[in-house]
Formats: structure tokens, C-alpha cells, sequence
């Protein structure tokens, strides 16, 4: 059991520095705010300069804006402070200048304790190490980044400083390094999960190796893409990040008036007055959940049942992608690496159906859960369809 530290004598007050879209392993390195760093919350810079370099403060991890810090943090200290690059625009992220930060010892908060004032401080306990995030990188980890270094893809700075730092370090440098590629919900999972690392950084480079190679990426979203044929109406739970555009469902091959052109249109409009996609606005780097059915909401989904919007949807090749709403506004759909990932297919019964999505709450993290109920209809003109992608 972990200690409380509300009751622990151990436990200490240290200044609070709130850090978004990024995390900090102990034993790692961070430079932070900026491209891989993350932005600072709330009186995260005055902190950081109250403490100064050599002075340790606690780094607490938000989801998003005005969501409470992760009840995990990071102790660090911090061994650098630059400033700016000149030719970057600092607004936005919340500091006058860059902070090089190194995890120390990960430390449980009572976030009852956390301040609100110009310095905000917190209480916490620091907790014994986990030995997985101190673990050194496979062969095959560091061969995997080898490759991709070895691309000729113009690898921008943040890029640069990875293939040469990783290859060295240990795998909590590794998730800190290319957390940013992670949703904020996959960050904190890996936080909380350090033996989850090897194998998801491994995931995550080989899908931009398929991304990287043109013949390897259209073959891999060709064998997704293809036409299936079932009868049997899905029940199937899958999740997705949105973006700013929330999330979507359809199939890419259904945004292209013509097969052979593949720069999709973006009215957005049009595609769901044809039953092109069903698709819903929500917060950027929201987790979402979504229930599938050809039935009715469940016993818990009952009770949570909140608003709900009607979509026409024309399923023409027995599949469907759920994916980030921008997905379906972009171009060159069928060269997209997201489409590769087997888990964001469902097979789905060709027709003309009435999709209800109802909003039914939410989960742990702050996490949205809707439920997709399809219902056959003869003709699409019979279901209405919205003016604009909904929110509920």
C-alpha cells in the first residue's frame, strides 16, 4: 500500500511546478517548456525561478488546463536555465525561458494541500524507485532508433537530440524524451506503468517507420482498408484521442468522391448529409470511448445517458475507422499511418443506417464515453442529418 502522506511524518512541502504534454521520469532529463518539453501551468515559471538552478521543487503532471495534478509526481532538480532560441515564439508556454530539469525520486502528493498562491506549493512522500524505468534499452530498441536516424526525413532539433541522448540512457529517458508523441492519457500510463515502456516506445517507433516508408505504409492501411463482408451487427468498445476536430467515424475511402483521387474535400457539410461519417466535436487530447452497438444502451449506460444527435451513415465497404475528427477533414487519406492500426477497425454490416450517438458519461482521467446505436433504415432522406458537426 502506498503511504499516505497525510499521515506520514516523512512528508515534506516543496514548491509546485504544474508541467502539461509532457512527463519527467526520475533518472531522466528535461528541457522544458517547448517542442518535447511541454508547457507550464499555473505559477510553474515563478517556482522554477524561486528555486533557481541546483534547487529541487516537485513536478506534478496535468492532463489539461483546470484538471487537478496527477496524485504521482516527480521530484527534480533543476541544472540549467536558458534562454529562448531566438528564433522561437515563446507565447503560450508559460516562461520567459527554458528550464533543464533532471527527475530525482517520484513522490505521492496529498493534493489537498496544494496553494494557490504566486509560488504554489504541495505536500508529498517520496516513494521507493521503480526499477523498470532505470532499466537500459534492448538491442533491438536501439537498433530501432538507429534505423530511424538513419532516414532521410530532415529530423528536426528535438529529433536530433533524442538519437543522440537515447541510445545511452535509461527507458524513463526514453518516455520522457518521446512522450510527446503519446496522448496525455498514454504519458500518464506509462508514468504509472513504467514496465509498459520498452514495449510501447517499440510500437510507437515502428509506426513511424511505417509512416516513413511509403511502400510499407500503403500496404499496411491496404489491409486494413479492404472491403470486408459480415452480417452480424457489431457490439465492440474501442478508444481514440480527439483532436481539434473530436473524433470521427467512417471509412477514408468514403471522403473521396472518386477512387482514384486521393486529396479528400473538406466540407464537411456535404460528407454528412451523404452518411459519410458520423463525427463529434470534443476537447483536444480528450480520451474517448465508444461503444459500437446494434442494441440499446446497457444497465450503467442507462443512468448516464445525456444528450444525444442523429447522423445518416452509408457503410459501403463492411468497416469503419474510428479516428481523430481531423482525420477526416484532411487530404491524401490513403497515406495516412494511423489507418494501419487494426485495433481502430470495426467490421459493420453494409447499409443504410441511423447512427443515435448518446453521450453516457465519463471514466477514470477525465475520459468521455459515448455509445454509436445503428439502426437500418431504408432510405437516408428519412434521418436527419446535422447542419454542422455536433457537440453534446
Amino acid at each position: 500500500m502506498r503511504p499516505d502522506p497525510r499521515r506520514d511524518e516523512g512528508a515534506t512541502t516543496y514548491r509546485l511546478c504544474r508541467l502539461r504534454h509532457a512527463t519527467l521520469h526520475p533518472g531522466a532529463t528535461l528541457w522544458t517548456p517547448g517542442v518535447g518539453g511541454g508547457n507550464l501551468g499555473v505559477g510553474a515559471a515563478e517556482a522554477l525561478d524561486d528555486v533557481g538552478i541546483g534547487g529541487e521543487l516537485v513536478v506534478g503532471f496535468q492532463i489539461r488546463a483546470r484538471e487537478p495534478v496527477h496524485p504521482q509526481a516527480v521530484l527534480a532538480r533543476i541544472e540549467e536555465v536558458r534562454p529562448f532560441p531566438p528564433e522561437w515564439d515563446p507565447e503560450g508556454l508559460g516562461a520567459a525561458q527554458r528550464y533543464l530539469l533532471v527527475g530525482v525520486a517520484r513522490v505521492e502528493l496529498d493534493r489537498d494541500t496544494i496553494t494557490h498562491k504566486r509560488i504554489p506549493t504541495v505536500t508529498g512522500v517520496a516513494l521507493p524507485p521503480r526499477d523498470e524505468e532505470l532499466e537500459p534499452p534492448t538491442e533491438a530498441l536501439v537498433a530501432q532508433l538507429a534505423a530511424l536516424a538513419a532516414a532521410d526525413n530532415h529530423w528536426p532539433q528535438h529529433w536530433l537530440d533524442a538519437f543522440e541522448l537515447l541510445p545511452n540512457a535509461p527507458l524513463g529517458q526514453w518516455a520522457t524524451s518521446l512522450g510527446w508523441r503519446l496522448s496525455a492519457d498514454e504519458r500518464i500510463a506509462l508514468f504509472d506503468h513504467p514496465e509498459r515502456i520498452g514495449p510501447a516506445v517499440q510500437s510507437n517507433l515502428d509506426s513511424l517507420q511505417v509512416g516513413l516508408d511509403p511502400t510499407r505504409r500503403r500496404e499496411a492501411v491496404r489491409v486494413q482498408a479492404l472491403t470486408r463482408r459480415t452480417t452480424v451487427m457489431p457490439d465492440r468498445t474501442m478508444r481514440v484521442t480527439a483532436d481539434a476536430e473530436g473524433w470521427a467515424l467512417f471509412h477514408p475511402a468514403d471522403l473521396s468522391p472518386d477512387p482514384d483521387l486521393a486529396v479528400v474535400p473538406t466540407d464537411i457539410t456535404a460528407h454528412l448529409a451523404l452518411g459519410d461519417l458520423v463525427c463529434v466535436q470534443e476537447e483536444v487530447e480528450r480520451a474517448v470511448r465508444v461503444r459500437l452497438t446494434g442494441g440499446d444502451l446497457t444497465e450503467d449506460e442507462e443512468p448516464l445517458r445525456g444528450q444525444s444527435v442523429t447522423f445518416r451513415l452509408d457503410v459501403r465497404h463492411g468497416r469503419l475507422f474510428l479516428g481523430p475528427g481531423g482525420l477526416a477533414t484532411g487530404n491524401q487519406f490513403d497515406d495516412k499511418v494511423e489507418y494501419a492500426d487494426p485495433a481502430q477497425w470495426v467490421d459493420v454490416p453494409n447499409g443504410l443506417f441511423a447512427a443515435v450517438v448518446t453521450a453516457v458519461g465519463g471514466g477514470e482521467g477525465g475520459e468521455r464515453a459515448y455509445v454509436v446505436q445503428l439502426s437500418e433504415v431504408d432510405e437516408l432522406a428519412t434521418v436527419p442529418a446535422p447542419a454542422a458537426v455536433p457537440e453534446l
